[in-house]
Parts: structure tokens; C-alpha cells; sequence
């Protein structure tokens, strides 16, 4: 890998592929909360029904659980709308990425279109790192809050909504949906450098 982009006259990357996963990732976490929704309603409808008592051994002593705040339907426009505009501009540098325009690009222009390739990751991070820890500074991935250094996608969003932390989770979805943009206007950049030389 080191060799191939040590010798590649311009950075050999895509973005097609990173668009589609993030889109299975934030499929998951809207998927996540609604089955948390779902579940928190029945455990609820459980516990007004005194189940929970009844199904208990009366040997033992027995704490119910106690009811939880309903999962309100959190706004993914936001996620949703910025990964309908990456998806197309991913297609659009995919496009514009053919061997023809690469020969006819200056060196300036391959310099130019280098760094730009070169910002895409680090524009997916973000000064103020996630919350509670501000040294974890990327958008998409992150080791999670409690498991360690396995990794957690869109951690901001998912541990926010993991515990239960609606306004949190809001506030994360729009950094995210911002990083993502970031991300966009790279992606929208490189293509342009590509079609000018066309």
C-alpha cells in the first residue's frame, strides 16, 4: 500500500465505498433506536401490567424495573440529507477519475488535487473531540466510551442515544452531518481540479 501510493503521480483514492458504509452506519443507528423505542414501550406496558411482579419468585426478594422515558423520534434529516449529496458528489469524482484526465493534469494541478485528497480525513474530525472526551477527535470512528478500544461508528451519535441522552444525541447528529459536508466540499473540490482538465 505504502508503495502504491508512494509512486501514484496523484493520491490513488475513492470515495464511493466510504459513502455507502457511512449510510449502512447511520441505517444502523436509526434502526438502534427504533428497536430501543419499540422496546422501552413494551417494557413500559410491562410494568404497568405488574408483570414483572407476578412473573417474580415471592421467596426472593425482588426489585421491578422502573419505567424510562419514551425514545422520542430523533431528526436524521440532517445525516440523511448530507449522505444524498455525498453519495453524488463520490459518483461525480468517481466519474472524472479516468486515465485521460490524469495524463493531462500539470504537476501544479496534481500537487493541488494531492492536498486536497490529503484533507478529506482530517476534515472528518473535529476541534472539540466527542463528549466526554475531547482528545477523540473523528466523527465517523472512535474507540467506544466503555468497550475499550473497539471501535464505535458515528460514536458521538450512537453513544448519546445508547444513554439515552436525546438532546446530546441531537446536538451530535448535526456535528456530524458538519463533518460530513467538510467532507463533500473535498470530494466536490478534487472533481473540479479533474473536470477542468478535461
Amino acid at each position: 500500500m505504502l508503495l502504491r501510493l508512494a509512486d501514484a503521480d496523484v493520491l490513488p483514492f475513492e470515495f464511493e465505498s466510504f459513502a455507502e458504509t457511512v449510510t449502512r452506519y447511520v441505517d444502523e443507528i436509526v434502526t438502534m433506536t427504533d428497536e430501543m423505542r419499540e422496546e422501552t414501550e413494551r417494557t413500559t406496558l410491562l410494568i404497568a401490567d405488574d408483570r414483572y411482579v407476578l412473573a417474580a419468585d415471592p421467596t426472593t426478594t425482588y426489585v421491578p424495573p422502573t419505567a424510562q422515558d419514551p425514545v422520542p423520534h430523533l431528526n436524521f434529516a440532517p445525516l440523511r440529507n448530507i449522505l444524498t449529496r455525498l453519495e453524488a458528489s463520490a459518483e461525480a469524482y468517481g466519474d472524472a477519475l479516468d486515465p485521460a484526465a490524469m495524463a493531462r493534469l500539470s504537476t501544479a494541478d496534481q500537487r493541488a488535487l494531492d492536498q486536497i485528497l490529503i484533507r478529506t480525513e482530517r476534515v472528518l474530525t473535529r476541534n472539540e473531540g466527542l463528549p466526554g472526551r475531547p482528545w477523540f477527535k473523528h466523527q465517523i470512528y472512535a474507540p467506544g466510551f466503555y468497550t475499550g478500544y473497539s471501535v464505535k461508528t458515528i460514536p458521538g451519535v450512537r453513544e448519546a442515544i445508547e444513554q439515552r441522552d436525546w438532546q446530546l444525541a441531537t446536538t451530535q447528529i448535526g456535528h456530524a452531518a458538519d463533518a460530513l459536508e467538510r467532507f463533500a466540499d473535498q470530494i466536490d473540490l478534487a472533481t473540479e481540479i479533474l473536470s477542468a482538465s478535461r
